[in-house]
C-alpha cells in the first residue's frame, strides 16, 4: 500500500486490514483490482483521504453500509449488504462518505452481488425513507430490484419520486403481494397500506402501459 494512503488511513482511524466484525473495502478499479481502502467505521468525508471519488468496486465483509456521493451523507445514497460488488454502477468514482447502518448482517465474502440501482444522475425512480422526499434515499436505475431485503431499505420507503417511465412497486419480494403502478412525479406520501411495505420494484414501460386513464394517488 502506498505510504501516503496508509498514513491517511491511520489518521482517520480506518482499518488497513479487515480485522473488525464489520467492514467494507473499496477498490479503485473494477473487479477488486488496484489500490484498496478498508473501512470499519464512519467516514464523513473521503476528501480527507486519497480515495475521494475513486472507488470502482467494493467488498462488504460484514454489516450493512450506506455510501453517499457527497460528504456528510448527502446526495444520492445506497446501502450495501455483505457481498462482493465488482462494479459500483452509478456510484462509480462518486463515493464521498460511508457509514455502518446495521451490524446485524452476517459476512458473506464469496457472494457476488450486482448494484441495486444507479447514481442520482442516472436514476429514474428514488425511494425515500421519510415523507415529503426526506431522509435516506435509495435510487433505482433503469432496471429492477426484485428483493430489497439485505439492502437496508426493505419495508422502509415512505415517499417516492419517479423521474421518468412507469414503475410497479410491490409489498413482497419478487414482485409478489400487493402491487401498484406509479408514473412520473413526486409522491410525498405513499398510498394507504403501502407505507413502509415496499419490498420490490421495477420499471415496466416508458409510456403509460394500460388502456384506462391513470388515477394517481399523491
Amino acid at each position: 500500500m502506498n505510504q501516503s494512503i496508509r498514513h491517511a488511513l491511520v489518521i482517520l482511524g480506518i482499518a488497513a486490514a479487515g480485522t473488525a466484525s464489520a467492514n467494507i473495502t473499496f477498490y479503485d478499479h473494477e473487479n477488486f483490482a488496484g489500490r484498496e481502502m478498508s473501512v470499519d467505521r464512519t467516514v464523513n468525508n473521503f476528501g480527507d483521504t486519497p480515495f475521494n471519488d475513486r472507488a470502482r468496486s467494493a467488498i462488504v465483509d460484514g454489516g450493512e453500509w450506506e455510501m453517499c456521493v457527497d460528504s456528510n451523507f448527502r446526495g444520492a445514497c445506497q446501502v450495501l449488504g455483505p457481498g462482493r460488488y465488482p462494479d459500483l454502477g452509478g456510484f462509480t468514482q462518486r463515493v464521498s462518505s460511508v457509514r455502518l447502518v446495521s451490524n446485524m448482517a452476517m459476512p458473506s465474502r464469496g457472494e457476488h452481488r450486482p448494484m441495486m440501482g444507479g447514481g442520482h444522475s442516472g436514476a429514474r425512480a428514488t425511494l425515500y425513507e421519510g415523507t415529503n422526499l426526506t431522509g435516506r434515499a435509495f435510487p433505482l436505475g433503469s432496471g429492477a430490484v426484485d428483493n430489497l431485503d439485505g439492502t437496508g431499505f426493505n419495508d422502509r420507503a415512505s415517499s417516492l419520486r419517479v423521474e421518468s417511465g412507469y414503475w410497479v412497486f410491490c409489498s413482497d419480494a419478487h414482485f409478489a403481494g400487493e402491487c401498484r403502478t406509479f408514473g412520473p412525479g413526486d409522491y410525498a406520501s405513499l398510498p394507504p397500506g403501502f407505507n413502509d411495505r415496499i419490498s420490490s420494484g421495477r420499471r415496466i414501460s416508458n409510456e403509460y402501459p394500460y388502456s384506462q386513464n391513470p388515477i394517481w394517488q399523491r
